[in-house]
């Protein structure tokens, strides 16, 4: 069979995917921890989680690029959040909740909007309505503001020009401190009912077919 080291479409068939899609999250963390996240349904995640240390997290991650599909399967790139909503309703249990000080936090990683790199840092309680377990999350990109505590220490985010982003999740014992915990501590996370609306919602994504191989991985099938 005939082979072609491609580095990007050209005249290959797209589709459209939504952004935030939960298939393409994915999940970091430092050893000796484990994290997974899975995809539950067409709206839907969950991440599971073990800790062993008081400072372990789990980042779960949405990323601009498309590091890790084929190049004729990739989503589109865009940096540009701002011309988008996200909504999930967050369940967990195990982790630092909602409310706590150092609670799930969005961490948004790219440039202002003098080109500047730079960091922002979203607490989700603050976006949130409902119980510190159970709430409902909703996210304009476009009106969105870090800080703990609003409006006294907020800092406006520029989404126009993002890299990637992260949601920390965390043991309920969680400190900055490298020491263990007395056991190891289970946890999850359930994002469902997860959408994104706005004219920023939808990104083109490969639609080729990738013939199977003998090898059997990385065939996009």
């Amino acid at each position: 069979m005939a082979h072609w080291l491609c580095s990007g479409r050209t005249v290959q068939v797209e589709g459209l995917v939504s952004r935030f899609d939960p298939r393409f999250w994915t999940v970091d963390f430092p050893r000796p921890m484990m994290a997974s996240v899975v995809t539950t349904g067409p709206a839907s995640l969950r991440v599971d989680a073990v800790f062993y240390r008081a400072d372990d997290l789990a980042g779960v991650i949405w990323e601009a690029v498309d590091r890790f599909d084929h190049p004729l399967l990739q989503y589109e790139t865009s940096r540009n959040f701002r011309d988008c909503r996200l909504r999930f309703r967050w369940r967990s249990l195990g982790v630092m909740a909602l409310d706590a000080i150092n609670g799930p936090t969005l961490t948004i990683e790219g440039r202002d909007a003098a080109g500047v790199a730079r960091s922002w840092y979203v607490r989700l309680w603050n976006y949130a309505v409902g119980a510190p377990e159970d709430a409902v999350v909703s996210l304009d990109f476009a009106a969105m503001v870090g800080g703990y505590d609003l409006p006294e220490d907020g800092d406006p985010v520029w989404a126009g020009d993002i890299d990637r982003m992260f949601v920390s999740v965390v043991p309920p014992e969680y400190t900055e401190v490298d020491a263990p915990l007395a056991a190891p501590r289970e946890g999850w996370v359930e994002w469902t009912d997860l959408v994104c609306e706005g004219p920023g919602a939808v990104l083109a994504i490969g639609d080729a077919v990738v013939p199977e191989h003998g090898v059997r991985i990385a065939g996009g099938v």
